[in-house]
């Protein structure tokens, strides 16, 4: 079957960008929500048209932020940081080729010449370590969002790496006067500062806006909880305005409110606050409202901003874990419910079994009594008349011997037949048939003491229940005698009131000699196991001094 595609339709799937995001119906066609981090994280081959208009892009932006920069911060090196930690190393040429052309019309502009060591040095190495430290630290696939102490950890030091790695380049190469070696190290650590800050401030806002962060955070609560910390820190530097000399002991308290914010918004709040406080901190220093120390400035803002968007790290992390934890719980409920449904099902099933089973047994009796019961009595009808027409002494040998072999089938099979189903069970109830039935027959016939007791109406208990407890009895009368090192078997059965029907506490205790030197183990009989499990009830077992207790537990329908 050929299918032909109509003009204007949707373009094949080869040749079609897969952004994730949100499906919505528009028209006839298929409508994708675009994100920012669709485009920067597609490392499929093609679509340089795409990549030219995002270099050209973030070329402008580069050309802004360089605007914007100042003694406090630089921050292109906030853009370089958040692109290279966004993109794919495959697209970083891309990234590289638009800084080296913003660098390059900044130089023209300024009137310095272009491809030389200065401009090789100061333009176009700063994004190679940049880059070099990035790959390092995270791979050729773009870096996972900062949602984790680790990984904002991680995030921070390849900022900060990569701001160490380029001072000293800016320092050889834009100092050009001679400078003692505490001045040189003071030089450097004034380019490290402005790199960080401008890190600080804006390449944690750009991840938290590609990987969403912001939208999906509480406006309201992000805006309430933003305006407070502002208020707190305008506060704190109109302290400083008008006593200057308190800027050792007020100035962090300015920025300590950023530690509210990380911990009630998470990391993307944390970023968004420190991108705020930083404008504030440089509109005051540009007023001349804020006569504090620039490097002062920068140490405190790193250190406090750090801290912020470490602990907003955790705090999201913690709250992600909360929320999968609440996922897998109600996966788990349900589940639960789904289980509890099916283990009511296979009591149900359990139940069936056990009726077609005794149904089977009744009518295998009914059947071998039949057939049988009526062949072996008329064999021994015919034996008893055989004697009227027999007169030597061996001939009536041979028919005493006779009879008394189908005396000794007769009462085999009836012992058979009340094994598979005892008559009293049914004619005098479960009680009767405990105390006086086969069971104690079995035991006397191995020398086994049988005790039974009984409390409650035990013959209360319906069809199901009554078969349930003397399998569970026979069961353990077998098991009685199937171990030689029995004496006495003690039978305790409970019936009370219970939530939906009878309660049954059976207890089963295996009394061995006080002479047997080896003591079998204790393990679950199987057919009460069977049967236990056939009514949803608990079977446990309880080591006793010479003595194995089965203690078996259900609850019974009402009887009908």
């Amino acid at each position: 079957m050929q299918v032909k595609l109509h003009p204007g339709g949707p373009p094949p799937p080869s040749r079609r960008l897969a952004w994730p995001g949100r499906d919505d119906r528009r028209g006839n066609g298929l409508y994708m929500a675009w994100q920012p981090l669709a485009l920067l994280q597609d490392a499929g081959p093609g679509r340089n048209g795409r990549w030219a208009l995002f270099s050209l892009l973030a070329l402008l932006a580069w050309l802004a932020l360089e605007q914007l920069s100042a003694q406090l911060w630089f921050l292109p090196a906030g853009l370089r940081l958040a692109l290279l930690w966004l993109t794919p190393s495959r697209r970083w040429g891309w990234l590289a080729l638009a800084e080296v052309i913003g660098q390059a019309i900044k130089s023209v502009l300024l009137g310095y010449a272009l491809f030389t060591p200065t401009f090789l040095a100061v333009c176009v190495a700063p994004w190679l370590v940049y880059a070099a430290i990035v790959y390092l630290l995270r791979g050729s696939r773009p870096g996972p969002p900062p949602d984790s102490p680790t990984r904002m950890l991680l995030f921070l030091l390849a900022g900060l790496l990569g701001a160490a790695g380029v001072s000293p380049l800016l320092w050889m190469f834009l100092v050009t006067y001679p400078m003692s070696t505490a001045d040189s190290l003071a030089s450097m650590f004034a380019f490290m500062y402005g790199d960080l800050i401008g890190q600080l401030v804006l390449a944690p806002l750009l991840v938290a806006v590609a990987h969403g962060g912001l939208r999906r955070s509480r406006h309201l609560g992000l805006l309430r909880d933003l305006g407070l910390v502002l208020l707190a820190a305008m506060a704190m530097f109109l302290v400083l305005q008008a006593y200057a000399d308190l800027a050792t002991y007020v100035l962090l308290l300015a920025f300590a409110p950023l530690f509210f914010l990380g911990f009630r918004q998470g990391w993307a709040g944390g970023a968004l606050g420190m991108t705020m406080l930083g404008l504030v901190v440089q509109g005051l220093v540009q007023a001349g409202f804020l006569s504090v120390n620039v490097t002062m400035l920068q140490l405190v803002l790193a250190v406090v901003g750090g801290g912020a968007l470490v602990l907003g790290a955790a705090s999201t992390a913690l709250r992600q874990s909360h929320l999968a934890l609440a996922e897998r719980h109600a996966e788990l409920a349900v589940k639960t419910r789904e289980l509890e449904a099916l283990a009511a099902e296979l009591g149900e099933v359990g139940q069936r079994l056990v009726r077609l089973e005794e149904q089977g047994q009744r009518e295998l009796a009914s059947e071998l009594e039949y057939e049988l019961g009526h062949a072996i009595h008329a064999l021994g009808t015919r034996i008893s008349l055989a004697f009227r027409d027999v007169r030597d002494e061996q001939g009536t040998r041979l028919l005493e011997s006779l009879r008394e072999q189908v005396r000794e089938i007769q009462d085999s099979l009836r012992r058979a037949l009340r094994q598979l189903r005892p008559p009293q069970l049914d004619s005098h109830g479960l009680r009767q048939a405990l105390e006086t039935g086969p069971l104690r027959e079995m035991l006397e016939d191995s020398g086994v003491v049988f005790e039974p007791r009984f409390e409650g109406d035990v013959d209360a208990l319906g069809e199901d229940a009554r078969t349930t407890v003397y399998r569970i009895c026979q069961a353990a009368v077998r098991e009685a005698v199937r171990l030689d090192v029995v004496r006495r078997l003690v039978l305790a059965l409970e019936v009370g009131p219970g939530e939906g029907g009878h309660r049954v506490a059976l207890t089963l205790d295996l009394e061995f000699s006080p002479y047997a030197q080896h003591l079998p183990a204790l393990e679950p009989v199987p057919g009460i196991k069977d049967r236990v499990v056939a009514v949803q009830g608990e079977y446990l077992l309880e080591p006793q001094v010479h003595t194995h207790r089965h203690l078996v537990r259900f609850v019974a329908g009402f009887r009908h």
